[in-house]
């Protein structure tokens, strides 16, 4: 395999496993995500190490001259890494023990995985400041290398494990220093239980209580079918959603205020903010449920789009919905917002609501705030993905 001699320490690994499958291969699809969506000034502080993990010596060759060929920049530069473990490193695979009542070829299965992580951690744990465990049927977001860096300097307390997928052993990110005693941990128990149950009895006992997970989360899960022959794993990661600002408005500062439930992660604001983020409410809206933008200053408006809704979740959008401008309100002490002088600005449709030409449907009143009311009870929760307020350039 093609092993570099690493001299300098990186900010981050991200190790991979891989094994043949008798259905579909995701492995370059899940590589190629991983680089494309690598900033280049972020590739010289990131190793990726491909653990070719499989007992076929002709397939491993002929993956390792694949990977060799496609991206051989890096593979000669050091940053991608190619390894295989001997046979010996293995102990044995049979007379395992019985449990969790799983037939005799997942328990091999998942034994050997264990022991496949003990090397690939045992390799990776003086090549960077941190690791990241990654599977090899998953696709990610563009910038997800910042986006680590910035949660990891938000932590205000000692961590071990960071999570950046809510699925399975997808997304981890430890300190390397302490892969060594996680790879001995899962070695001890490599047949008694998978490593999606070990690596959090490892946590606390690294003093870590409870997860730590960025939400929304960076990698989704693509595979349909599993590297263990049979098994068909369609599992999706639900707080993970690919949502990008696309209609850059004006968006003049202001406050977005809500009666839905929220939640710290998902917050209204972040739906209004020009960065990415989405407003989730954490439960469906109900008749005269109400969301209020709330202008700093009284704004002449020329336009107002606001999207609901994802990919991921269709159904979270608003279904029956009225926009109307304010043109004057009243705040009570417990941040209750009423508005009076409104102008209806329609009803929404599909989920979204659009008005333009604003200047003469307001005939040039300035507008304090912007209410949106549910006219009907949802079955479903909500996502605003984007509010877009776009000013008038005519005085």
């Amino acid at each position: 395999m093609f092993k570099i001699e690493n001299s300098n320490q990186r900010f981050l690994t991200i190790g991979i496993p891989t094994v043949r499958r008798q259905q579909s291969n995701y492995f370059l699809e899940t590589l190629d995500s991983l680089l494309n969506c690598t900033y280049q000034e972020n590739i010289p502080n990131i190793y990726i190490v491909i653990f070719l993990a499989d007992f076929n010596a002709t397939w491993k060759y002929e993956m390792a001259n694949i990977i060799e060929q496609k991206y051989s920049k890096i593979v000669r530069d050091g940053t991608l890494q190619i390894i295989e473990a001997p046979t010996e490193f293995y102990p044995s695979l049979d007379h395992l023990n019985h449990t969790y009542n799983d037939p005799i070829a997942k328990r091999k299965w998942r034994s050997k995985q264990n022991v496949d992580y003990a090397f690939l951690w045992l390799y990776s744990k003086e090549l960077s400041k941190y690791y990241m465990q990654m599977e090899d049927d998953i696709f990610t977001v563009p910038g997800y290398i910042n986006i680590i860096k910035e949660f990891i300097e938000e932590q205000k307390t000692d961590w071990t494990c960071l999570e950046f997928s809510e699925l399975g052993f997808i997304g981890k990110l430890y300190h390397s220093k302490y892969l060594e005693k996680l790879a001995k941990t899962v070695l001890l128990f490599y047949e008694e239980q998978p490593v999606d149950y070990t690596f959090l009895y490892f946590n606390i006992l690294i003093l870590q209580g409870s997860r730590i997970i960025r939400r929304p989360t960076l990698f989704q899960h693509v595979g349909f079918h599993s590297s263990l022959p049979g098994k068909i794993q369609p599992l999706k990661d639900k707080y993970f959603d690919n949502i990008k600002k696309t209609l850059h408005g004006d968006n003049p500062p202001a406050k977005v205020h809500t009666t839905l439930i929220t939640s710290p992660d998902f917050l209204p604001d972040l739906a209004y903010s020009k960065d990415d983020g989405y407003f989730w409410a954490h439960a469906a809206p109900v008749v005269d449920d109400t969301i209020h933008v709330l202008f700093d200053e009284p704004q002449s408006l020329e336009k107002v789009v606001i999207l609901s809704g994802s990919q991921q979740h269709p159904t979270d959008k608003i279904e029956n919905g009225r926009l109307d401008a304010c043109l004057s309100v009243k705040i009570s002490g417990d941040n209750r917002i009423e508005c009076f002088n409104n102008i209806f600005l329609g009803y929404s449709e599909d989920g979204t609501f659009l008005a333009d030409n604003l200047e003469m449907k307001l005939n040039k009143f300035m507008v304090t705030c912007l209410k949106v009311t549910f006219t009907k009870s949802q079955q479903w929760w909500l996502i605003i993905k984007e509010i877009a307020v776009f000013v008038s350039k005519a005085h």
